[in-house]
């Protein structure tokens, strides 16, 4: 056996995930010093104080181990859930709890249906595990066909991402086509509602994840402090599935999977119902003032539920790099024909539609 042979072969067709730009290589690049990062998914403002204050207060203590079991935030997701705590999992991140129940439920020869494009997790998922990815595109309107995710179902089929809002595209699917879905899917799949982007929802016909969760059904529903909390550098998120797949990923996470710093801040963070109201607000503010630009400029793009929209352009490298020249960093993806744009504040948005103007402007279209 070769040095080569020793990794397993089936391997081979992933690529690691490729982070976006960071601002100082775009400073670099374009010689400015007001580089605008809207690749990421990032909220524009930092941690609520409650938590900062929180974090600043562990620091000196940690040379100790973090809290294995996440209990106290544990505790407190699961009151104000109304669930029991053995239905809570808490992990470095939404992302390590959708690998920890791949690598529990899935087995070589299983498939998992996904809508695509969608969170580029689950095709990594899948195939790490020895699974086929199954890719459902998404429709005219670059939302989920719930249709034809169900018939792409077969007896193979294993395990089931939902992703809604849907990253790249922002969009949703409503409650009366998930009640469809839930009415025709088999019991036997195991339907995972990826629901990081949940908190900037304005849509009243959105599909809240829990009120479909009761503990017996095959049901997980992943959230993220990472994104309207603004604790991407702290890695937590939490799921809530029913115990017996909960015990399982007991049985394989790593003992002290999330750090002293981020359970405490995402403990706090949850006292603050009024700040989340506060920046869900503001981002849709932001977010129909950028519609305007759209509109005026002709740029397609598709009504995102999120903090990003979803740009199409015949040009996406060109439209890419015009950006960068003018600091403004946004999400590419590769051959495909859209960018991906990230809200900021009130004063990112003036620069954004300045950019924007200014590309068009240059290219003649977008």
């Amino acid at each position: 056996m070769s040095r080569d042979d020793i990794i397993r072969p089936d391997l081979s067709p992933l690529v690691p995930y490729a982070p976006g730009l960071r601002a100082s290589q775009v400073r670099e690049r374009s010689g400015r010093d007001d580089v605008l990062k809207l690749s990421s998914n990032e909220h524009p403002a930092g941690p609520f104080p409650q938590a900062l204050a929180a974090m600043q207060a562990v620091l000196p203590r940690l040379n100790r181990y973090p809290d294995g079991a996440s209990r106290a935030l544990t505790t407190k997701l699961a009151s104000r859930l109304g669930v029991d705590p053995s239905n809570v999992l808490v992990g470095s991140g939404s992302n390590e709890l959708l690998r920890l129940i791949g690598q529990v439920v899935l087995r070589p020869g299983d498939e998992v249906v996904f809508a695509w494009p969608s969170f580029v997790v689950y095709p990594l998922v899948a195939t790490m595990f020895g699974a086929t990815p199954v890719r459902v595109p998404l429709d005219a309107d670059d939302r989920y066909d719930l249709n034809a995710i169900l018939s792409a179902i077969t007896d193979k089929t294993r395990l089931v991402f939902l992703c809604n809002p849907n990253n790249p595209t922002g969009t949703i699917y409503t409650r009366e086509e998930f009640d469809e879905f839930l009415a025709r899917v088999p019991e036997d799949v195991l339907v995972v509602l990826d629901e990081a982007y949940f908190e900037f929802v304005t849509a009243r016909e959105y599909p809240d994840g829990m009120a479909y969760f009761d503990g017996h059904r095959l049901i997980a529903v992943c959230r993220t402090f990472s994104k309207i909390y603004s604790l991407a550098g702290a890695r937590v998120g939490y799921a809530i599935v029913p115990v017996v797949l909960a015990e399982a990923v007991h049985k394989v996470r790593e003992p002290f999977n999330v750090n002293t710093v981020g359970q405490v801040a995402a403990y706090y963070s949850l006292d603050d119902e009024a700040e989340v109201r506060r920046r869900r607000k503001e981002n849709q503010e932001q977010k129909v003032y950028l519609y305007s630009c759209f509109d005026r400029l002709g740029i397609r793009y598709a009504p995102s539920e999120t903090n990003f929209v979803y740009l199409h352009t015949t040009r996406p490298a060109e439209v890419f790099e015009a950006l960068l020249e003018e600091g403004v960093i946004v999400r590419d993806f590769g051959a495909s024909s859209a960018l991906r744009m990230g809200i900021g504040t009130p004063e990112d948005t003036a620069r954004t539609i300045e950019a924007l103007e200014s590309v068009v402007a240059r290219l003649g279209s977008f």
